[in-house]
């Protein structure tokens, strides 16, 4: 991919003109992201993780003020000595660009991974479809990466995983873990053709015991709190499991449901969960 905003970075300490700020401001837009493969990535650690990922950054905007973390000292020296164009800007300007009330002092474009099946290397893979909450997102792809999953799916009705929000949840997940935004017949075709069983995650699901075999590899599909995964892909589930609850109490959220079953189902006696 080329670099759609070297026209807007500059390697001076001007402020960003009316149409370079529009332009950044578009980036919040998932449309936009999607358009161009650029997002914007805010915070140290986030911005840490994706340079340490190896991932493209096309520019960086950061305080003065900020300086005085070491932390993002390190991490404006670390873009400047790449090439990187950076400016500083005002707290006011930052936050013109920010998807937070306050932001972390730096923030930086850069591309949105590109991933495919050939980099699902194992075939044990989490599903999203339908989660609207970024939060949930970001969690369910940083607890995928966590309990040994070789990639996520994102499913139709899922909210954008470049979103801001979704990849400060992430904690860095997003930009070492392959992640596909597939359709649902897409996926389910895609998942056939590898001989990849589809099991669906779902409240009145067979109960999926410590003592079950553990699948060489698998697609678990996690759906929306409220309607649960779509009609297409509970057809097409080869197995429906679900999570005993002893203790009774409201459903689980998704992302709580989605760790236990990623632990049983991918971990085994490796992740001490027998």
């Amino acid at each position: 991919m080329g670099s759609p905003l070297c026209h807007i970075a500059r390697s001076g300490s001007d402020m960003p003109s009316l149409n370079e700020r529009k332009r950044l401001r578009a980036l919040l837009r998932r449309k936009e992201r999607a358009k161009r493969g650029l997002l914007i990535a805010e915070g140290a650690r986030v911005v840490g993780d994706l340079l340490d990922a190896g991932r493209p950054v096309l520019q960086g905007l950061f305080t003065y003020a900020a300086l005085d973390d070491p932390a993002i000292d390190g991490i404006v020296q670390r873009l400047r000595a790449g090439g990187v164009p950076c400016e500083a800007v005002s707290a006011a300007e930052l936050a013109e660009f920010a998807d937070t009330v306050t932001p972390q002092g730096i923030l930086v474009v850069a591309e949105i991974p590109c991933s495919g099946w050939e980099d699902l290397a194992g075939l044990r893979v989490l599903a999203v479809d339908g989660v609207q909450d970024p939060g949930n997102l970001g969690t369910l792809i940083r607890t995928a990466e966590a309990l040994g999953a070789d990639g996520v799916l994102a499913l139709p009705g899922t909210t954008d995983p470049w979103s801001p929000r979704a990849v400060r949840a992430a904690a860095g997940a997003s930009f070492r873990l392959p992640i596909l935004e597939l359709g649902h017949r897409e996926a389910i075709d895609g998942l056939r053709e590898r001989d990849v069983p589809l099991w669906v995650s779902a409240a009145d699901g067979d109960p999926y015991r410590r003592e079950d075999p553990v699948p060489p590899r698998v697609a678990i599909v996690v759906g929306n709190e409220g309607a649960g995964v779509s009609d297409e892909i509970r057809l097409a589930a080869d197995r429906t499991v679900g999570i005993e609850q002893p203790g009774g109490g409201e459903s689980l959220n998704v992302a709580a449901a989605a760790a236990i079953l990623l632990d049983r189902i991918l971990g085994g006696d490796r992740a001490g969960s027998r």
